[in-house]
């Protein structure tokens, strides 16, 4: 290039003043944004949750579409207005305070910023909730409301949100043309500023104001009784919803971390991230560990167990014995049922219930066994994981309680239990109790995840069972201690951390020996689980979902304790979701306690999946022969196949995570290979059911809150993908006694 077409210095200094501007007013708004970061951080976790979490679009359809209560409805919209309250007046305070480290805060171009920054804060918290309807019902299917009435509710309670939004918008604008207006009228109130960045800066707190000063102590005072409140009583919040809850939560957040913000960041001090630090240490050094496995009923999570009392539990050679000879009495090939359950939260639980209870309810009516239906007596095991878990102890469990089972009640009485809502609770124990445990040094409160015991435990006494709050092996073993074959043997997966390994649990003594070691890669709980442990407790082991329900520590005070003498539990569908390596251990288990007594037994595999995005390992799906496989043949899921291509650093992330899905891939057709269907006599030979879950018109949820429609949805399915009739039929002639 020629020197004639070079740029002047002239030319070059706009070019340069423009950029310095640039700089200067970027961080001029970073400056304004530091005083203000924890509303801020709230406000991103909380749009990461309502647009990125599909578990998260089931709260805002429930709390704005299919809860018929008005009382929540018109909580959620106070306390949305709260929260925006609160972040309002935090900012607002926050931005009176004078800061010696940042002094553009006085920097009259930013007063605008400083004006409005706060309003927009308090605004956006309604909107917020709204935006996370709008992105769940965009993830209906088919965004069908049904009823004109259903459509009318779910947008009329949209627009409440927008309304409380433009109500405190209001507010912020007008509460000063307000205040001064009276100011006229009573001189002993003081005019307020033009504006709020003309308002009089000050050096401490404690100069804001008397009504600030009371303000922020009413705040803490309020803050420190809902937590007390919550110990005490870890429902009490249950009534207001899941959604409400996280609002108030975010309010005292804000409240409180900004009065944090302010007293370090006047001083120069950073109080927030010396308590962040602290936390963390305790943490890491395990300080203040209230995740503890409780042994028996009355053990806390925050306690150490004590020692369990002398081995109570029956031989699982003793119940098979006694089953068998029960059972397989008038048969030449004995009829047995197995369940595999897989994991998938309150989806998974729901739909384990309605197959089980259907199938129970739908053959009773047709063959009553006198003392008990006929499906749950074949029933010899079931293998769970996670939400299958809690759905097949709520079979279990209301097979057992109240004495008889009335079969035709099962359904609804599961129902019932499983809409309880169960993350109310939760998230109330997390955003106070564990929240504040975890600034202590040394283990005081009880964790969330006893909050989710004692919430399965409420929900299954007002159906009249009491087997979640009892111990786990009561249910399978007579006063004299002898082994009572009267409900299915569960066998619930965890996944212990430190060794990758599967948690075996189950109601019988050990059965792992040196001489027999049924489990492969895995532990046998029982050696480390007391004989007192409570049902809710085994289930909540295989239950661990990430982050919702923390790892627990699990301790054993046995005079001759196991190696390892310590390990920490995570949710069963770590190693592989399915339950089906476990199941395949069991039958193999029964056909040689069968074997040594001359019995020949026929398999009947009961597997339930809820995913969606399962590849099925089954290919038959003629409902007119479903003998001796079959399976629903669900529509291909839209979209192209996957083929991306990650980048190194996450690759090897995804594909630890991946190998979850493809373990439980290989248990499934390891466990089909295993059973010898015979096509030619099907009634001859083993048989396998798979109950998955199709993509539908209704999403289904994962987390621990359920609606009414999701029953319907699993409802339809069940009737439009299923030939129950001829499967009841079938089940009928199979498990009917031989004519001699």
């Amino acid at each position: 290039m020629s020197t004639v077409d070079r740029p002047t210095v002239r030319q070059r200094r706009p070019l340069h003043r423009r950029w310095r501007l640039m700089l200067g007013w970027t961080a001029l708004l970073l400056d304004h944004l530091k005083p203000v970061r924890v509303s801020l951080l709230v406000l991103a976790v909380a749009v990461f949750v309502a647009v990125g979490v599909d578990q998260a679009a089931e709260l805002f359809l429930i709390a704005l579409w299919t809860d018929p209560s008005p009382w929540r409805y018109l909580t959620l919209l106070a306390t949305s207005a709260l929260a925006g309250l609160s972040m309002w007046y935090a900012a607002r305070n926050a931005y009176r305070l004078r800061y010696p480290r940042w002094p553009a805060l006085q920097d009259e171009r930013a007063a605008v910023l400083r004006d409005w920054l706060p309003r927009l804060l308090g605004a956006a918290v309604p909107l917020l909730v709204c935006l996370g309807y709008v992105f769940a019902l965009a993830s209906l299917p088919h965004g069908s409301c049904g009823a004109a009435a259903e459509c009318a509710q779910r947008s009329w309670r949209a627009m409440g949100l927008l309304l409380v939004s433009a109500v405190l918008i209001l507010f912020f604008v007008s509460r000063r043309r307000l205040w001064r207006a009276l100011s006229q009228r009573a001189p002993s109130l003081a005019p307020p500023a033009s504006r709020p960045s003309a308002e009089a800066r000050v050096w401490r707190v404690r100069d804001l104001g008397v009504i600030p000063c009371v303000s922020y102590a009413v705040v803490v005072v309020l803050n420190i009784l809902a937590t007390l409140l919550i110990v005490l009583r870890p429902e009490a919040l249950d009534g207001i919803g899941p959604l409400a809850q996280l609002l108030i939560s975010a309010a005292f957040l804000c409240f409180s971390g900004s009065l944090l913000c302010m007293i370090g960041d006047r001083r120069g001090v950073p109080l927030l991230s010396a308590m962040l630090l602290l936390s963390a240490s305790l943490h890491w050094l395990h300080l203040n560990d209230n995740h503890k496995v409780r042994q028996y009923p009355d053990m806390s999570t925050h306690e150490h167990p004590m020692r369990p009392p002398s081995e109570s539990r029956p031989s699982f050679d003793a119940y098979a014995d006694a089953w068998l000879n029960d059972r397989c009495a008038g048969h030449a090939r004995c009829p047995v049922i197995f369940v595999a359950a897989e994991g998938g939260g309150i989806r998974g639980a729901a739909w384990t219930a309605v197959v089980l209870s259907r199938l129970t309810a739908m053959l009773d009516a047709q063959d009553h066994a006198q003392g008990e239906p006929l499906f749950p007596r074949y029933l010899f095991a079931a293998s769970g994981v996670s939400g299958g878990s809690l759905g097949l102890a709520t079979y279990v469990g209301m097979l057992a309680q109240p004495s008889p089972t009335n079969a035709a009640t099962l359904e609804s009485r599961a129902q019932d239990m499983l809409s309880h809502d169960f993350l109310a609770p939760t998230l109330a124990n997390a955003f106070f109790v564990d929240f504040t445990q975890r600034w202590l040094p040394g283990a005081w409160l009880n964790d969330r995840a006893r909050a989710l015991t004692r919430a399965w435990e409420s929900a299954a006494r007002k159906q009249g069972v009491n087997a979640f709050a009892e111990p786990f092996a009561a249910l399978y073993a007579q006063a004299n201690g002898t082994a009572a074959p009267s409900v299915p043997a569960l066998f619930l997966n965890s996944t212990t951390v430190n060794e990758g390994r599967r948690f075996i649990q189950h109601p019988f003594q050990p059965i792992a020996t040196p001489q027999r070691q049924p489990w492969t890669a895995g532990f046998d709980g029982s050696s480390w689980l007391d004989p007192r442990v409570p049902l809710s407790e085994v289930v909540l082991n295989s239950a661990r979902f990430t982050y919702v329900s923390p790892a627990g520590t699990l301790e054993t005070a046995q005079p001759s304790p196991p190696v390892p003498g310590r390990l920490q539990l995570v949710d069963g569908g770590y190693f592989e979701n399915s339950g089906s390596t476990t199941l395949l251990e069991v039958m193999r288990l029964l056909r040689a306690r069968a074997r040594q007594r001359d019995l020949s037994l026929r398999f009947i595999v009961i597997h339930i999946s809820n995913d969606p995005q399962m590849t099925d390992f089954i290919d038959r799906h003629d409902p007119a022969h479903p003998l001796p496989l079959y399976s629903s043949a669900c529509p291909p899921l839209p979209g192209p196949v996957r083929d991306d291509v990650r980048g190194e650093a996450v690759a090897p992330l995804d594909a630890l995570l991946d190998t979850r899905a493809a373990r439980g891939e290989y248990a499934r057709v390891q466990l089909l290979n295993t059973l010898k269907p015979d096509d030619a006599h099907p009634a001859q030979g083993d048989m396998l059911w798979h109950f998955r879950l199709c993509r539908g018109s209704y999403p289904i949820p994962l987390g621990w809150t359920i609606s009414t429609p999701v029953f319907a949805e699993l409802d339809r399915q069940l009737e439009q993908h299923y030939p129950l009739p001829a499967m009841i039929q079938a089940l009928k002639t199979q498990l009917a006694p031989d004519v001699p």
